[in-house]
């Protein structure tokens, strides 16, 4: 919803916002104490004392905050970290974050003593903390970049104390607390480079990076208030992250839990299993028990700073954890009401520190809605393809669904879907159940297209466990958990963790093989071999017969000065065109007219032995079919169709949906009103981007897979390249254990279809 409205509804109903930004309830910060590292001789520097602003959906930008700190820090020094969450006292309805104001309280947190530095959660550290700490003030209350931006300050909290008392802090807005310190004089610059905003950061100059564009946080904290993009500074925010996840860095853990830890801890041992909790989180069991299973039913009463380190010890201990959470209106109204969002990202970080870990998450939010998820690795079972009528959605289908049972060494499987686009349609409106029967062994459902990723996602709601591999313009919005969606980079769709990016579908040469070759020996007994494979007109593009005809004289004339053997291949779009390419093909050259499920269709054998290939350009399954050849070939553009409302609609949609609106202080505003409306539109598939192919055929020349017609093509280059490495990272989001090159594993034809 735009940020107005939704500011306007917490503010008049404070309970929507209980799930993202839970009840003041803490009297003082949470502090985390990193002391001088073991063998360091201590410093007697005084302590860097750092308050940062956070909440509950930062988590993960707080860890990776402190990791940043305990990365970089001076070893022989003391740094001392406060977390303000949810204090008491402060009106919150109305701001922006969940902690705006709460920088303004530190000069009374500190008992006006010293210095302090704030940051937000949403920031890094690439260079010591201290250092920042130790820069001169010169007589300044407070430094930061701008008279505007207080998101990192240096502080002299006794000059600062008793400008901004805590009882400001807890009632005044943010502009008019700036506003007076600013008329008092007590604002001083701070270098930039200890806050480099988004775009601002440079390599080996930052000292500091701020992801202040909410929507564009890698880690995508609120998903139901933006819509994501990339960040500019990508992958340096993922990269830190993960190498906190290697280091195992865990700032609240067993040995040192948070505060209300004691209270919950009292609760937890009034119940009938005290015992074996006690056992499981005081210390590891031993390896032997990690092919037990494990049901978490006490989560929902663990504090949000301690539910890392107690998932981190289950899922050590045990081979599978399964988790139990109600929401409060079904359990007891004093616990945290936390979404399903917040307990989706904690498992899967759990997860990536260890992967050999099962884990099942059942969600009830009412009592007639109970959701579940699953996770863990895949070793056994089947993978299902989807095919439908359309071979070249079939093509990539079946080349992802092959290729992951071979590397997985799962069984794989085809059904045929038998349902047309409009009958399709017609079950959705109706709500009429598909009966579909797989096999009790599936795991992975693999489908290209509108109807087959529509039917998987049906199965997938049906059976929980299934993953999902989809793939193709139409695959719909990406599913917060469980799938991968493979599409290309020109479709213009919104980035996300689990949407995959390629220059073409991965066809991967899965073109029918050409069974009766009888009809094309000439051709193949040439010594120069050129061939052209013609599409036709589509819903974007137009390729009629004048156009055909001027194609036509213009390959023949290309094959006649090279004395080559020309091959016309048409497809089932070119119907039309068939009589006006076969009264100007001259005689000598050879023309396929396409038919259904005909074995003398040469298609694969063009692929195969064309010295030189012509594709036109307005099909990517073409296109893809002739990079898979390993060669460079050649492109016939194809005029775009003009003049169409929907189309044109659709592009200010998706121009609208990334455009950016810049605010005083000099960053890009959070996205709202129309642009929050268009971007949510383009996120959910309601509204498709127009397809850029002169983009992608400008990657295709870029990369030296093609080249334009009247150029010269010989280069050859390794096309499982791209292929592969969409593999790889498509079975690491499934959790698909590698099980080597399996030659083994071959794929059961299936005559089971749905239909209507």
């Amino acid at each position: 919803m735009p940020l107005q409205f939704q500011r306007l509804l917490h503010a008049a109903v404070p309970s929507t916002l209980d799930a993202f930004r839970p009840p003041s309830r803490e009297r003082e910060p949470e502090t985390i104490v990193f002391g001088a590292r073991a063998g360091a001789h201590p410093s007697q520097r005084p302590p860097v004392e750092i308050f940062v602003g956070s909440e509950r959906g930062q988590f993960r930008a707080e860890h990776n905050l402190l990791w940043s700190i305990e990365k970089h820090r001076d070893p022989t020094r003391i740094y001392r970290v406060h977390l303000l969450r949810d204090l008491q006292g402060f009106r919150r309805r109305f701001w922006l974050t969940g902690f705006t104001n709460y920088r303004f309280a530190i000069p009374a947190l500190a008992e006006g003593e010293g210095r302090a530095i704030y940051n937000d959660a949403d920031q890094i550290y690439l260079a010591d903390p201290g250092e920042l700490f130790d820069t001169p003030m010169n007589g300044r209350g407070y430094l930061s970049i701008n008279e505007r931006d207080s998101s990192v300050m240096l502080l002299d909290c006794r000059r600062m104390q008793a400008v901004w008392t805590l009882r400001d802090a807890q009632s005044s807005s943010r502009r008019n607390l700036e506003r007076q310190a600013l008329a008092q004089g007590l604002w001083g610059p701070l270098d930039e480079t200890w806050n480099a905003r988004d775009s601002e950061h440079e390599s080996m100059r930052s000292r500091l990076v701020h992801f202040t564009t909410l929507h564009t946080q890698p880690w995508c904290p609120f998903p139901h208030q933006y819509v994501y993009f990339d960040n500019p500074t990508d992958p340096l925010w993922a990269d830190l992250e993960q190498e906190s996840i290697d280091a195992g860095f865990m700032p609240i853990h067993a040995c040192r839990p948070s505060r209300r830890w004691h209270h919950t801890w009292a609760r937890l041992s009034r119940r009938h299993d005290a015992d074996r909790l006690l056992a499981v989180l005081a210390t590891p069991a031993p390896s032997s028990s990690r092919e037990q299973h494990f049901v978490a039913d006490f989560l929902q009463e663990v504090p949000d700073l301690d539910v890392p380190w107690v998932l981190e010890r289950l899922f050590q201990v045990f081979g599978e954890v399964i988790l139990h959470v109600d929401e409060p209106a079904l359990a007891r109204p004093d616990l945290p009401r936390r979404s399903r969002w917040f307990w989706l990202q904690h498992l899967q970080l759990a997860a990536r520190r260890h992967p050999e870990t099962r884990w099942r998450l059942r969600y009830r939010q009412q009592p007639w809605r109970c959701q579940w998820l699953h996770g863990g690795p895949i070793s056994e079972g089947s993978i299902i393809v989807l095919t439908h009528r359309k071979p070249g959605h079939n093509q990539q289908a079946k080349a992802i669904a092959r290729r992951l049972s071979e590397r997985s060494g799962l069984r794989l499987e085809h059904i045929e879907v038998g349902l047309s686009e409009p009958e399709f349609a017609l079950r959705l409106l109706l709500r009429r159940p598909l009966a579909v029967a797989v096999p009790d062994d599936a795991q992975v459902i693999v489908a290209s297209a509108w109807v087959c990723g529509g039917v998987a996602r049906q199965l997938a709601r049906k059976l929980p466990r299934l993953r999902l591999v989809l793939s193709g313009r139409k695959a719909g919005p990406v599913p917060e958990h469980g799938a991968v969606v493979i599409q290309c980079a020109h479709f213009n769709l919104p980035p996300h963790p689990n949407r995959l990016i390629t220059t073409l579908p991965l066809n991967a040469g899965e073109a029918v093989p050409t069974r009766m070759t009888d009809p094309w020996q000439g051709w193949l007994q040439a010594e120069r071999r050129f061939a052209l494979l013609v599409g036709g007109s589509s819903r974007f593009h137009t390729l009629d017969p004048q156009r055909a005809q001027a194609m036509l004289r213009h390959v023949c004339r290309w094959a006649e000065r090279y004395r080559a053997q020309l091959l016309v291949v048409t497809s089932r779009r070119s119907a039309d065109l068939i009589p006006v390419i076969d009264q100007e093909l001259p005689k000598h050259h050879y023309l396929y007219r396409w038919s259904t499920d005909d074995p003398a269709n040469p298609y694969a054998l063009v692929l195969r032995h064309a010295d030189q290939l012509v594709v036109t350009g307005e099909s990517e399954s073409m296109l893809a079919d002739a990079v898979s050849r390993g060669r460079q070939f050649l492109i016939w553009p194809v005029p775009a169709r003009s003049g169409l409302l929907w189309q044109r609609f659709a592009e200010k949609v998706a121009v609208r949906a990334v455009q950016p609106r810049i605010n005083r202080r000099g960053t890009i505003r959070p996205q709202q009103g129309l642009t929050y409306l268009c971007a949510r539109a383009v996120e959910r598939c309601w509204v498709l981007p127009p397809r850029d192919i002169g983009t992608l055929h400008g990657r295709l020349y870029a990369q030296r897979l093609a080249a334009p017609f009247g150029q010269g093509a010989n280069a050859a280059y390794d096309a499982s390249l791209e292929f592969e490495q969409t593999i790889a990272a498509t079975m690491e989001l499934l959790a698909l254990r590698d099980a080597g090159q399996s030659s083994g594993c071959q794929p059961v034809e299936n005559s089971r279809a749905i239909s209507p």
